[in-house]
């Protein structure tokens, strides 16, 4: 039922800790957290009904009524302080994440978020480290052939990233990950083949496509 992904994301809650799933779906993450034991309680929220409606039907069909709460809401508008302890939001872009945290008023009292974006990770990045956020762990993953980052994230201030840990992850870099390595490399590829074309048609834009070469060059050397 729940995937690779999924899975990965619901496995870097602390253990003990009341979970809310923001945008949980069909309440895969809230299910497998309750029935590994790695939550005692847990709050599924989503804004839409349909995802609601089919969230309820499994968690019935689980028996897991008691143990998991489910309710439409805007991001974590539904939550109250000191509800959750850890905060899951996975399966969206990096500026949605954002939007999310920003209408919170209940950040403070959450010890920790699990964060999933599907894209633009350089802009959740960004926000995090100016809201004093600090990224504890990072890991990236391929699930049915595409590349995903997910961070856990807890109170505190770290230095500014620069450009490329931006864009790829100071944790990531620094451990030389090899699913970013992978990624980078597959990437080096897509836009080697990009420039060629570009160069031959004599486009304006190739500058852009040599910056992003160089970048990925960097943070190759340093993997």
């Amino acid at each position: 039922m729940i995937s690779k992904r999924l899975k990965a994301v619901a496995d870097m809650v602390t253990p003990g800790m009341t979970a809310a799933d923001i945008g949980t779906d069909h309440a895969y993450v809230p299910i497998y957290l309750i029935a590994q034991k790695i939550s005692p309680k847990v709050y599924a929220m989503d804004i839409n009904e349909g995802p609601i409606r089919m969230a309820i039907a499994n968690v019935e069909n689980e028996g897991y009524e008691d143990v998991i709460t489910v309710k439409q809401a805007d991001g974590m508008q539904g939550l109250l302080p000191n509800q959750a302890e850890s905060v899951v939001i996975a399966g969206m872009g990096g500026e949605l994440i954002v939007q999310i945290l920003k209408a919170s008023k209940v950040n403070d009292t959450v010890k920790e978020f699990i964060l999933s974006p599907h894209k633009n990770p350089e802009v959740l990045r960004k926000y995090l480290n100016e809201q004093a956020l600090r990224i504890v762990e990072e890991q990236m993953l391929v699930d049915a052939g595409k590349y995903y980052v997910i961070m856990k994230v807890v109170h505190g201030t770290e230095e500014p990233f620069d450009d490329l840990e931006l864009q790829y992850g100071r944790i990531l870099i620094e451990r030389k990950d090899s699913i970013l390595r992978e990624y980078l490399t597959l990437r080096k590829k897509k836009f080697s083949k990009i420039y060629e074309v570009m160069k031959e048609q004599n486009s304006e834009n190739v500058s852009e496509i040599v910056e992003k070469l160089q970048n990925i060059g960097k943070v190759l050397e340093k993997m």
